[in-house]
C-alpha cells in the first residue's frame, strides 16, 4: 500500500513538474512570437522606408533629365546668346552685365544703378538704364522674369524691414517699369530672393556690391 502511494506520488510529482515546463514553454513560445513579431514589423518598416527613399530618388533623378540640356539645345542657346549681345551693339549699359544660364538669357543690372540704398523707387540713372534694354527686351518675343537680390546687412533705415521684402519691392518696380514701357504683363514674372542667393561672399565691400541686383532672365525655353 505504502509502495502504491509512493508510485502515485511520484507519477503525480511529474505530472505537475510536466505541467510547469509546459506552462514555461508556452511562455518562452509566446515571448518568441512577439520578438518575430516585432522583427517583422520593423523590416516592413524598413522596407517602406527603402521603397519611399526609391521613389524620391527616381522623381528627383526625372526631374534632373528634364533640365539637362542636349547638344541641340545648347548651340541654340549660344546662337541666341550671340544675337542678343549683337542686338545689344556689343556695348551694354554701365552697371550693366549679360550671361547665359539654363533658363535663358540673364541681364544682371547693379543695385545702385537702379536704386538709392534702401529704396524701391527707380532712379533717373536706372530710368535711363532699363530704356537702354528695353528693345532688346521686347525683341525677343520670350517671356521674362524679374529677380530682385540683396547683400546680407540688416535693413536699418528702410521701411521694407527684411531684404527679402526690399528684393521683391525691387523686382516689382523693374517690372513695372517694363510693363509700363510695352511689354505684355501676362510675360513678366517677379520673384525675389533678399540675400540667400548670393553672387560672391559677402565678406567684403565688392562682393556685397555684386549681391545688391536685379537680373532680368529672358527665358529662352518657353
Amino acid at each position: 500500500m505504502i509502495r502504491s502511494l509512493r508510485t502515485f506520488g511520484a507519477a503525480l510529482l511529474l505530472g505537475v513538474l510536466c505541467a510547469c515546463v509546459s506552462q514555461e514553454q508556452y511562455r518562452r513560445s509566446l515571448a518568441d512570437n512577439d520578438n518575430l513579431r516585432m522583427q517583422r514589423d520593423s523590416q516592413q518598416d524598413y522596407l517602406r522606408r527603402i521603397e519611399g527613399r526609391n521613389a524620391e530618388l527616381e522623381r528627383q533623378l526625372k526631374d534632373l533629365q528634364a533640365t539637362v540640356p542636349d547638344a541641340e539645345w545648347v548651340k541654340q542657346q549660344k546662337a541666341r546668346f550671340e544675337k542678343l549681345l549683337a542686338e545689344a551693339g556689343g556695348n551694354l549699359p554701365a552697371g550693366v552685365s549679360v550671361s547665359s544660364s539654363a533658363e535663358g538669357i540673364v541681364f544682371s543690372v547693379e543695385g545702385e544703378v537702379l536704386f538709392a540704398s534702401g529704396q524701391a523707387t527707380i532712379t533717373a540713372e536706372g530710368d535711363r538704364t532699363l530704356k537702354q534694354l528695353i528693345g532688346t527686351l521686347q525683341s525677343q518675343g520670350k517671356r521674362l522674369r524679374v529677380e530682385g537680390h540683396t547683400d546680407n546687412d540688416p535693413i536699418q533705415r528702410s521701411s521694407w524691414k527684411t531684404n527679402l521684402r526690399l528684393s521683391v519691392e525691387r523686382a516689382m518696380a523693374v517690372a513695372e517699369f517694363l510693363i509700363a514701357a510695352g511689354m505684355s504683363e501676362d510675360r513678366v514674372a517677379v520673384s525675389g530672393y533678399g540675400e540667400h542667393r548670393a553672387r560672391a561672399a559677402n565678406d567684403s565691400a565688392e562682393g556685397k556690391r555684386q549681391n545688391r541686383r536685379v537680373e532680368i532672365l529672358v527665358l529662352t525655353n518657353q
